[in-house]
């Protein structure tokens, strides 16, 4: 098939992705031809009128600018909501290091998290530690389901089993639709984990795969150090 210029389909791409190329690779070139930036016209996105490259141009920067100014809006956003959060992680970190026990600490964790961080269930649960309510033995077969993040000894969130959703909440499981599940590990391959957090939501949409876990992470560690000094006294 060819065009009204004799010129077949197959040449007119060729001939168009020369001269692509040849622009891209020479960036001056309207510079030293500075009469073709009146003449060529292109459509306008929204009208279809014809403007001058010149104006399509400033369309664009206007454009660039505008989507610029929104992520700048949204990082703004970000830094203020990070900000407050580091805020409220640091008071959360400086009254469980002064809890005088481990009931007084859990307490105080189980509160912390649902009135600032809006959680709507927060449960532990404790490895091999039989004078505690919230133990079990930590060669359970329930805790297959969670062995990867243990090994990982880094938080997940996003939604879990039925069974793992029982063994964290409890009875309160069913209402869960998503969680953060912390390990409370030593740092090393082969130190032991004291047990597991579960930070639950009735939201599907509240705690996601996607989402930063830095701040409950540093949380799991400090959690493992102070837990495990109560258990020694």
């Amino acid at each position: 098939m060819t065009d009204q210029s004799g010129a077949t389909r197959n040449e007119k791409e060729l001939n168009e992705r020369e001269v692509a190329d040849y622009l891209h690779r020479h960036p001056d070139f309207f510079s030293r031809h500075e009469y073709l930036l009146q003449e060529i016209t292109i459509p306008h996105a929204d009208t279809g009128k014809a403007v001058s490259l010149i104006e399509r141009q400033i369309g664009v920067m206007r454009e660039q600018k505008h989507q610029l100014r929104q992520q700048l809006h949204q990082l703004t956003l970000a830094a203020k909501s990070n900000e407050t959060l580091l805020q409220r992680f640091q008071v959360l970190i400086l009254n469980l290091i002064d809890s005088g026990n481990l009931d007084q600490a859990i307490a105080y964790i189980r509160d912390a998290l649902q009135e600032d961080f809006h959680a709507d269930a927060v449960e532990l649960v404790l490895f091999d530690c039989p004078s505690r309510p919230e133990s079990i033995p930590c060669e359970d077969d329930r805790l297959q389901p969670f062995q990867r993040i243990m090994q990982a000894r880094y938080p997940v969130c996003g939604h879990f089993k039925p069974e793992q959703m029982a063994l964290l909440f409890g009875k309160r499981g069913e209402e869960m639709a998503s969680a953060v599940v912390v390990p409370l590990c030593e740092d090393g391959d082969n130190a032991p984990c004291l047990g597991l957090l579960g930070i639950g939501s009735i939201d599907p949409k509240r705690y996601h795969p996607d989402m930063g876990t830095v701040f409950v992470s540093h949380l799991g560690a400090v959690m493992n150090r102070i837990f495990a000094a109560h258990l020694e006294r």
